[in-house]
């Protein structure tokens, strides 16, 4: 029995052992998290496939891809996950004619639409990070997006221009890495439902990592259209857990549909 439980124990201590690395938060040189990686926006993108699968369904639709009416189900399985979005912008209330006006013809008016950037806060969380002392690296996938985020204590450019991505700057607090973006255009949209902003618009986005999970956040304040700051819905991300993983060389876009557009219907 001692023999039995002396073995059990020393497992016990080997099996400790080697779950501390992975438990263990990964760090660079300077100390802070290392975010480094490929994300991926959902843990089924990074999972291997089933035997025999060739094929994954990430956004569901009752209607077979060949058919005809894959458009219409299109458009019916993004209003209902729109519409199961309770997390909305704040409008000031004289303003929501014209938010329900643009989301009506988004076909006409969104930026998207017509291969403009999606710019800042739309991008989302990064699809890759390349992280190193004083500076990171925020890859997209869509249209080949980057941004370089400076993390050595400057403050904002005042001779920035306006832009889509505007004008950023890092700093640590804690294990977050937090990005202070200011000088948006208001061209861009935070949504595809019409939400517009003005170019007071103000984001804060804040990264933090556990394990092999990064979590995304976002505030928006904008004093001219918003009532309030708006605190957009986390996204949750998985890490790719090949190390040789890169992400691949987006094709162009090119609008060629906006001039046969008739009639309001969207997807």
């Amino acid at each position: 029995m001692a023999r039995a439980m002396s073995s059990l124990v020393a497992a016990m201590a080997i099996a400790a052992l080697c779950a501390s690395p992975a438990l263990a938060q990964r760090r660079t040189a300077d100390g802070h998290p290392d975010l480094s990686g490929v994300w991926a926006g959902r843990e089924e993108a990074v999972k291997a496939l089933a035997p025999g699968q060739s094929t994954r369904i990430l956004f569901p639709v009752r209607t077979n891809p060949d058919d005809k009416r894959i458009f219409d189900e299109m458009d019916r399985a993004a209003k209902e996950r729109q519409a199961a979005e309770p997390n909305k912008p704040p409008y000031k209330p004289e303003l929501a004619g014209k938010v329900q006006l643009l989301s009506d013809k988004r076909q006409f008016n969104d930026p998207a639409f017509y291969c403009k950037p999606l710019g800042v806060p739309r991008l989302g969380p990064p699809s890759q990070i390349v992280q190193t002392p004083g500076l990171v690296v925020l890859l997209y996938q869509g249209r080949n997006t980057f941004r370089t985020i400076p993390t050595d204590g400057r403050a904002h450019n005042a001779d920035a221009d306006w832009t889509w991505n505007g004008d950023s700057v890092g700093r640590w607090e804690d294990d977050t890495l937090v990005i202070d973006t200011a000088k948006l255009v208001e061209d861009s949209w935070l949504g595809a439902d019409g939400w517009f902003h003005s170019n007071k618009m103000h984001v804060v986005e804040r990264l933090s990592r556990k394990g092999d999970a990064l979590t995304w956040a976002a505030t928006v304040e904008d004093p001219v259209v918003f009532t309030k700051a708006w605190e957009m819905t986390p996204r949750n991300l998985k890490l790719n857990p090949n190390p040789k993983a890169l992400l691949e060389e987006d094709p162009p876009c090119l609008e060629q549909d906006g001039p046969h557009i008739v009639t309001d219907d969207h997807h």
